[in-house]
């Protein structure tokens, strides 16, 4: 279940990660999909420059508070605390990191930590996470696998992430998942070398509505 402070930040939930090599392009495909209120952007380390992408976001004003900007792969500390001096209202992280945890936690950023099984799973929320990324989950199982996860533990909110395909939003929300981490079915490679930014723009809200139509299997936490 989500906290009040995470459903700000995932208000669709629904996470728009992306991971690119070229700057532009990147910059240009996260203004696309924030412009078509996708309503969180993860922006990867891998992509150059993703601080200061991160920054210049933020500070564009006609996206007000509209979407919300995190900063993923973050695999250790430096990282964790360059990304929040950029401005990054939430860290991600694609497996277990203490030290991430203790910079988001003296920092009071949220942290989405990775994690895959239920031990490891426990083990992100011993650390302070607030939402766990269970990658990747499409090769685990998929849907069938987060449910079986939310057996023993039906109260961890959780984000999918890694192999998730837009036609399987619907379904990983129902099984259980909190929030829902498109990657390369959203911001498609072929899309982005032609910069096709009508066709992303309909990807981005084909997500929308696959996420909308997705009826939550559990009540939303008191607030």
């Amino acid at each position: 279940m989500l906290i009040a402070e995470l459903s700000s930040l995932f208000p669709h939930r629904l996470a728009a990660v992306i991971r690119w090599h070229d700057r532009g392009q990147a910059a240009q495909a996260a203004l696309v999909a924030a412009r078509a209120g996708v309503g969180s952007l993860e922006i990867t380390t891998g992509t150059p420059g993703a601080f200061e992408l991160i920054r210049e976001l933020r500070a564009r004003q006609e996206l007000g508070t509209s979407c919300a900007f995190g900063a993923g792969t973050v695999t250790d500390a430096d990282l964790a605390t360059r990304a929040i001096e950029s401005g990054a209202q939430y860290l991600v992280t694609p497996y277990l990191v203490p030290a991430v945890a203790e910079v988001a936690t003296r920092a009071g950023v949220p942290l989405v930590m990775g994690a895959l099984t239920p031990t490891e799973i426990a083990r992100a929320e011993e650390l302070g996470a607030q939402l766990v990324k269970v990658f990747p989950a499409a090769p685990m199982g998929g849907p069938a696998y987060i449910r079986a996860v939310r057996g023993p533990m039906p109260n961890t909110p959780l984000w999918v992430s890694g192999g998730v395909l837009i036609d399987d939003c619907q379904e990983y929300l129902q099984a259980g998942a909190d929030v829902v981490g498109l990657t390369n079915d959203l911001f498609r490679p072929e899309l982005l070398q032609i910069e096709d930014w009508a066709g992303l723009t309909t990807l981005c809200e084909r997500a929308l509505t696959a996420v909308g139509a997705a009826a939550p299997v559990r009540p939303t936490a008191a607030v």
